[in-house]
């Protein structure tokens, strides 16, 4: 999940940066540069019971990697 302060105009700028899983915010390694994480998006689209629903997430790499390991169908 992004927290966004708002700079100029219209400029959102990210000011944090949380795991959607386990709650940790993610460092900020420099000046608008965070550690690695995970960001999902999806626009839910016809014939799906979540139509026109938008979702997006963020997981800390611990987090993604606890849920690649629960696949039954492996990453390569």
């Amino acid at each position: 999940m992004k927290e966004y302060k708002v700079a100029m105009q219209e400029n959102h700028v990210v000011s944090k940066v949380v795991c959607n899983c386990c709650g940790k915010e993610i460092p900020l390694v420099s000046d608008g540069v965070w550690e690695e994480y995970f960001h999902a998006e999806k626009s839910w689209g016809y014939f799906s019971k979540e139509d026109g629903r938008q979702d997006s997430f963020d997981l800390c790499q611990g987090c993604y990697e606890k849920i690649v390991e629960s696949f039954k169908i492996k990453l390569n």
